[in-house]
């Protein structure tokens, strides 16, 4: 196994996720109009926290899959990527850039300031998971769609502008 087949891998686990449940936390239904009012106004603080757990949550899932005892991946928090495939003979250790994207965040992009040179070997990906409340404003963290791209490819686009 190389480092291209362990992220194929990888990104087919990711973009399975369409409507799973991320069972990290609960909002309530609202009891009130007043209530859901105010969760709407607010909804958007959880971003980081439920970001956080959802890329915490990606590496548990990424785990799940047989590699065959040719590595595991492990959360890098802080650290890039934050997902890394440790591996003694998977060379270079593949990798995924997680950007858990709530549509609802006061935060529009993501913050990707890395160089072209970091994705020469072209061994880590970038996945961005879009999640929402089940019921939009309440309910379990549920992922409503995922795309993984090369990060290289990214990084190289990003430079053009």
């Amino acid at each position: 196994m190389n480092h291209q087949e362990v992220l194929s891998i990888a990104k087919n686990e990711l973009m399975a996720l369409d409507s799973h449940l991320i069972n990290v936390l609960d909002i309530t239904k609202p009891t009130s109009i007043e209530y859901a009012k105010q969760l709407a106004k607010v909804i958007s603080k959880l971003s980081p926290l439920l970001g956080n757990m959802i890329e915490f949550s990606t590496v548990d899932l990424l785990n799940q899959h047989d590699w065959a005892g040719s590595g595991e991946w492990v959360r890098q928090d802080p650290g890039f990527p934050d997902a890394l495939f440790k591996s003694n003979s998977v060379i270079p250790n593949p990798g995924i850039e997680i950007k858990a994207w709530f549509p609802f965040a006061t935060e529009i992009t993501a913050r990707f300031k890395d160089s072209v040179t970091i994705f020469s070997q072209d061994n880590i990906d970038m996945a961005l998971i879009a999640w929402l409340p089940e019921h939009v404003i309440w309910g379990k963290p549920q992922i409503i769609d995922a795309l993984v791209v090369s990060g290289r490819s990214v990084a190289e686009a990003r430079a053009l502008s």
